[in-house]
C-alpha cells in the first residue's frame, strides 16, 4: 500500500511538473458557486493575463474531489461537509454555507413568529439536485427529525427553484451563495431556522497535498483567496 502511494504521488508531482512547464493549470468550481463568484474570479485573471492558460470547468462537489485526487485537476473550489475532506487533500477554507428556506410571502410558514424546520416539512420543497450540497444537508436535517420530506421537483437551475418558490408552489431550500441579489427577486422571504444542527459546511479551495503552489499555480491561488476575502468583508459591512 505504502509503495503504490510513493508511485501515485510521484506520478501526479510529474504531471503537475508537466503541467507547469506548460503554462496551463485546469481549474475546476461547482456550479453553484461558480454563478455567484466566477466572473468577480475571472476580471482579475484577464486583468494578470492568465485566462488562456486556465482552462475552466463546472461540475459537482464529488466529482471536483475525486478529480483533483486524480491529477486530472490542479486546483477547485467546491463546496464539503468537513467531515467527507480526504486527507490527501490540502485545503483552505474560502467561506461558510449559512442555509434558510425560501418561501412566498403569502405562505403560513413566512408568518410564523417562531418557524421551524419541522412545521416547513409539512410542505413540499424545491431543491437543487444531487450535484449540489444542498440535497445532502436537507435530507440530513429531515433525518434529524425522523420526518420524510415531501420533494416536489429537484433541479440543476436555481433560477427555476426561485420560480417555483415565487408561484408559491412550495418552499425552496437554499444556501447564501443562491440566495437573492439585493434588489432581485425582492418577493420571496429567507426564514431562518434554529430546531436542528445544521453540518459544517464550507466553500474550499482544494488541491493535492503535495503539489507546489508555486507560479501560475500560486498566482491563481492569490486571485481566489483575495476575491473570496474581499466578498466575505463586503458581505460583514452589510450586516
Amino acid at each position: 500500500m505504502l509503495a503504490n502511494d510513493i508511485i501515485n504521488n510521484w506520478q501526479h508531482v510529474n504531471e503537475s511538473i508537466s503541467h507547469l512547464r506548460q503554462h496551463t493549470l485546469r481549474f475546476g468550481i461547482e456550479p453553484s458557486v461558480s454563478e455567484h463568484y466566477l466572473p468577480a474570479l475571472t476580471k482579475p485573471i484577464i486583468e494578470q493575463d492568465l485566462l488562456s492558460s486556465v482552462h475552466t470547468v463546472e461540475m459537482g462537489a464529488n466529482q471536483l474531489v475525486k478529480q483533483v485526487l486524480a491529477g486530472q485537476l490542479d486546483l477547485a473550489i467546491s463546496g464539503n461537509l468537513d467531515q467527507t475532506l480526504d486527507e490527501r487533500l490540502a485545503v483552505t477554507p474560502l467561506r461558510p454555507f449559512k442555509f434558510r428556506i425560501l418561501a412566498n410571502p403569502d405562505h403560513p410558514l413566512a408568518k410564523s413568529d417562531h418557524p421551524t424546520f419541522a412545521e416547513a416539512l409539512k410542505s413540499p420543497f424545491v431543491l437543487l439536485n444531487a450535484t449540489y450540497l444542498n440535497k445532502l444537508v436537507f435530507r440530513q436535517l429531515a433525518e434529524q427529525l425522523s420526518i420524510e420530506p415531501q420533494v416536489l421537483f429537484e433541479s440543476d437551475s436555481s433560477t427555476l427553484i426561485k420560480g417555483l418558490v415565487k408561484e408559491n408552489l412550495a418552499l425552496g431550500f437554499i444556501s447564501d451563495i443562491t440566495t437573492p441579489a439585493e434588489g432581485e427577486d425582492d418577493d420571496l422571504v429567507e426564514i431562518p431556522f434554529d430546531d436542528v444542527q445544521v453540518p459544517s459546511v464550507h466553500i474550499n479551495l482544494i488541491r493535492r497535498a503535495h503539489q507546489f503552489p508555486i507560479g501560475l499555480v500560486k498566482q491563481v491561488i492569490d486571485i481566489i483567496e483575495k476575491t473570496f476575502a474581499d466578498d466575505n468583508a463586503k458581505q460583514e459591512n452589510k450586516q
